[in-house]
């Protein structure tokens, strides 16, 4: 046998042992993935058993609405006003009662303007009465007269902004938000402010400031964060309106555990000038957004939120919904996540199912391999974003040393709560490598945007199951990635409510889109809440009695 042909046969032997021992490796990853995923579904199980039995013993469920003014979508409301067949006051006095019925129960607004707000209402249906409001107005004023909220931690002039703090405690904003403005100049009157955890980073609203937001379809079970005061007094229509933040799913969670739509709109293109110590000049994750109970006021919304910057997302261009492509998720399989609960990929399938009978291509299932590693790109991100300056946030006077913190905590002698522990852990602990983390996010976003541009839309799954007890997030933290990925990436994202499942509580979906191209995302919500029924209140509706 020549030389050659005696190489040829080792090179072949050797690589068909590497390739035994790939496939080998392979079935054993499998395999430990798989045992990993099934303690994860029992664990859950058990954590839900167990904390079940302290929280259902304080059970409460929030009132019915009586007036029908409470349902209506805020575009419905600002249109009613114009037409002078509703009061403008009459609306605010409406939400403010509202209010004053549930938030006892849910502990969701923790600093209000009624009066204020009742004078500005009296003004402005003084004005049209005398005929000082043309229809020239109402066009520049698209929410005259109609009541909104924010969070703690948005600056509203006179109002609270510890952002769950005690050593911020009693302080106040010395002016609005660029937020808050926009939406006073498009006529809208604000009520209040919401809670926030602190310093907005956690996936539950508690603060030693202002206690515990409660949800409003079962108030034993916790509404997510950071704007979970905004989404719990939408769905419990104590407001048509709120604007949110979100950095790490700080809109999409609440709205997800509180079966109200979100969206998270395209980064930089919003001023974030009095949002928790920013001063306007960043380039940043974060970005405020509306939460509303009607698909039909997202747009509105976010036109008057872009200000100049519309014009960069062609909100006025019709979209042919059956000429959006359809590309589909149903489990990343991150590790780290909770496995997904079978009626919630039950859920993903009957909206490609759906949406196979409305779009011209069928939906196309896809496989990203590096999805999986969604919270160490978040991570990452974060951390370079917000590491520099958390410590000296949590403390003005003088920036926290984590380990003593860290220590004091266990003596019971801190003022943070354990997810701010938790957060602080996190900041120093080893951060993911900058050349792999930097290099896994180009690839995902240039791989999802192949996909995405220029009129396409990823439908993905919103959490592995609805809002769970609360508490409950600190024992399963990672389940926020499949949120923040998308904050990673920068893309837009409209969170979609479908209903609620067997134990009555609110499921949905999000929906992905291309940087700019925020009118698919809501084109798709939209299709998706007139074949599901989107926003479902946390009550009985009385319908009116036949005749």
């Amino acid at each position: 046998m020549s030389q050659r042909k005696i190489y040829e046969k080792k090179t072949n032997k050797h690589k068909e042992k590497r390739s035994r021992g790939r496939s080998c490796r392979k079935l054993i990853m499998s395999f430990l993935l798989k045992a990993w995923f099934m303690f994860r579904y029992h664990f859950d199980l058990i954590v839900n058993y167990i904390f079940g039995l302290y929280y259902n013993s304080s059970l409460q469920y929030i009132p019915k609405v009586q007036d029908p003014l409470l349902l209506e979508s805020a575009i419905s409301l600002a249109e009613k006003i114009r037409k002078k067949e509703v009061k403008a006051e009459t609306v605010v006095q409406a939400f403010i009662n509202r209010i004053k019925e549930v938030n006892y129960l849910l502990n969701a607004l923790v600093d209000d303007r009624f009066k204020a707000a009742l004078k500005e209402a009296q003004e402005i249906d003084t004005d049209i009465k005398n005929g000082k409001i043309t229809e020239v107005d109402f066009m520049n004023k698209p929410f005259l007269g109609v009541p909104f909220i924010v969070k703690e931690s948005t600056s509203c002039k006179g109002l609270s902004n510890t952002f769950g703090l005690v050593s911020r405690q009693g302080k106040t904003a010395k002016e609005d938000a660029d937020v808050v403005v926009s939406m006073k100049n498009a006529g809208a009157i604000l009520l209040g402010v919401s809670n926030v955890p602190q310093l907005n980073m956690w996936q539950e609203t508690h603060n030693p400031v202002y206690g515990i937001t409660k949800n409003p379809y079962n108030t034993s079970r916790n509404v997510g964060g950071s704007s979970g005061g905004d989404a719990a007094l939408v769905a419990a229509c104590g407001t048509p309106m709120a604007i949110g933040t979100d950095i790490g799913g700080s809109i999409r969670i609440p709205a997800f555990k509180c079966g109200v739509f979100g969206h998270k709109p395209t980064c930089n293109l919003i001023s974030l000038k009095g949002l928790t110590f920013r001063t306007g000049k960043e380039i940043s994750m974060v970005v405020p957004g509306p939460i509303v109970k009607k698909a039909e006021d997202l747009g509105p919304i976010l036109k008057v939120l872009v200000g100049l910057n519309s014009m960069q997302l062609k909100l006025e261009d019709p979209v042919d919904i059956s000429k959006v492509g359809i590309y589909y998720v149903i489990d990343p399989e991150d590790p780290f996540v909770s496995p997904i609960r079978a009626d919630m990929k039950d859920l993903m399938n009957r909206v490609i199912g759906h949406l196979t009978g409305v779009s011209v291509d069928p939906p196309q299932k896809v496989e990203l391999e590096n999805l999986k590693y969604g919270g160490i790109i978040w991570r990452f991100w974060v951390l370079k974003e917000l590491y520099p300056n958390f410590f000296s946030h949590l403390n003005e006077e003088a920036p926290v040393n984590p380990y003593v913190e860290i220590i004091k905590f266990f003596l019971r002698l801190s003022t943070y709560t354990f997810a701010t522990i938790f957060n602080l852990i996190n900041c120093i602990l080893p951060h993911p490598n900058p050349e792999w983390t930097e290099k896994v996010t180009n690839e995902l976003k240039t791989e999802i945007l192949a996909r995405l541009e220029p009129n396409n839309v990823l439908i993905y799954p919103s959490a592995p199951f609805p809002a769970s007890y609360h508490h409950t997030p600190l024992l399963r933290p990672w389940n926020i990635n499949l949120f923040s990925v998308w904050n990673a990436l920068k893309m837009p994202v409209t969170q979609v409510p479908l209903g609620l499942d067997y134990e009555g509580m609110p499921i949905g979906v999000q929906v992905v889109g291309a940087p700019f191209q925020d009118r698919i995302c809501l084109a798709v919500a939209k299709e998706l809440e007139r074949a599901f029924g989107g926003y479902v209140p946390p009550f009985v509706v009385d319908t009116p009695s036949e005749c």
